[in-house]
């Protein structure tokens, strides 16, 4: 999932989401966690590595409230998403892994998930 501010169209068929940009950061956040990804691997795409993820699947992810309690998690993984942006914007090979940990540990609590879902997500069981 790419979040896309300079105008660029994609190719091909595409499912684009817009709407105010703290919450599209959040949404790339989210839907490029491990968390997500497992979630979209094993439920929508057929258990496989690679797949295309059709928009009624894509619309069936669930996306967490947010709430005064859990609205610090939401910013702090949208000012992640947004490192990671400027990041690869400067060098479109520079290593993001740290950032994208934190998203994973922050969407992990969005989420409530314990340790031992964590370790399955984690595994890629």
């Amino acid at each position: 999932f790419v979040y896309e501010q300079k105008g660029f169209y994609a190719p091909a068929p595409a499912n684009i989401i817009t709407g105010d940009k703290i919450e599209i950061k959040y949404l790339t956040a989210l839907l490029n966690s491990k968390c997500i990804y497992f979630a979209m691997r094993k439920f929508y795409m057929g258990g496989g590595i690679e797949g295309e993820l059709k928009t009624n699947n894509l619309e069936k992810i669930p996306i967490p409230q947010i709430t005064t309690k859990n609205q610090e998690n939401q910013e702090l993984a949208a000012d992640c998403a947004e490192q990671i942006l400027q990041a690869k914007e400067k060098d479109p090979k520079a290593n993001t892994q740290k950032l994208e940990k934190e998203i994973d540990a922050l969407v992990y609590q969005l989420y409530n998930l314990t340790d031992e879902e964590i370790k399955i997500i984690e595994d890629g069981q």
